[in-house]
């Protein structure tokens, strides 16, 4: 397996809600005092992981209007709006000059669903808020260049993971046997039920034998969609770590599916990376 200086890392529950939604705050709370706690628990956690707090960035990502009750003419209206925007799997790469001008890079928008950046960047991270859905990591361990995207259900019936790794290889001359690919946690199968059929899957060959029916429950393994796409770009399967923590059960992390049950599940943790400071290496391409 090939290794570089990049480090993943996610937060807890103990670190705090990691967004700025008033609703995972006291009551009362107004919007500059949420920003404070919100930005004091950044530089916190990347105190104690070793970035820096404040250089944390996080995509816009859009989701796809939902046109069944539209007109023709909503129809057209909305999706001008979405594709104005950027299309399903654009990426961003981070650039020294997207970033000096900012002290606090959560200042800046992304409309995108890839960020992408590179070791010279060290300590800068990008990091995406989640209380269920897995974020996957795609490293081109030569050219030391990361790709982030967050998968959850809708985005994976996009095939998401699948345009993570195109745009990726897009960058530089790249072979997949150089990509190295991290899911992080998320709801796992054996706890991710639906009682209805998803309505987030409309692309079935993304999903085939990764919805399984037990005891009335739909079964999702949003994993194993993940990994589907990613072998269909010829990524070896043992260049894919894929997390075992089931954020439903485990009490560490905030969880959408349980927070309806335990408050003190509702909230969103970081998943995220960034490259450390000092020199990384390599083994030799293989070919």
């Amino acid at each position: 397996m090939l290794h570089t200086n990049i480090k993943y890392f996610h937060s807890m529950i103990v670190d705090g809600n990691m967004n700025l939604d008033k609703k995972f705050y006291p009551e009362g709370m107004n919007k500059e005092e949420i920003k404070a706690d919100f930005t004091m628990r950044r530089i916190k956690l990347g105190r104690e992981l070793g970035f820096d707090g404040l250089k944390i960035l996080t995509p816009i990502q859009k989701k796809r209007p939902d046109l069944s009750d539209s007109t023709e003419e909503e129809k057209q209206r909305l999706l001008a709006k979405y594709d104005t925007k950027y299309m399903d799997g654009h990426a961003v790469r981070i650039t020294r000059d997207m970033i000096d001008s900012y002290e606090d890079l959560y200042d800046i928008d992304i409309d995108s669903d890839i960020l992408m950046i590179d070791s010279t960047l060290p300590e800068i991270a990008l990091a995406y808020p989640v209380a269920d859905s897995p974020v996957v990591f795609a490293e081109d361990t030569i050219n030391q260049v990361v790709a982030m995207a967050h998968c959850g259900g809708e985005y994976i019936d996009r095939g998401l993971a699948g345009d993570l790794i195109e745009q990726l290889r897009g960058t530089s001359d790249c072979h997949p046997d150089d990509i190295s690919v991290y899911i992080g946690p998320h709801a796992q199968a054996h706890s991710y039920t639906y009682d209805c059929f998803p309505k987030f899957v409309k692309n079935g060959q993304y999903w085939t034998e990764c919805l399984t029916e037990q005891d009335g429950f739909i079964h999702i393994n949003m994993a194993k969609a993940i990994i589907r796409q990613l072998e269909a770009k010829h990524i070896p399967i043992t260049n894919i770590h894929n997390s075992d923590i089931d954020t439903i059960t485990n009490p560490n992390f905030y969880s959408n599916n349980r927070a309806r049950f335990d408050q003190n599940k509702d909230g969103r943790f970081y998943t995220g990376c960034f490259y450390q400071q000092g020199q990384s290496w390599i083994k030799t391409r293989r070919r």
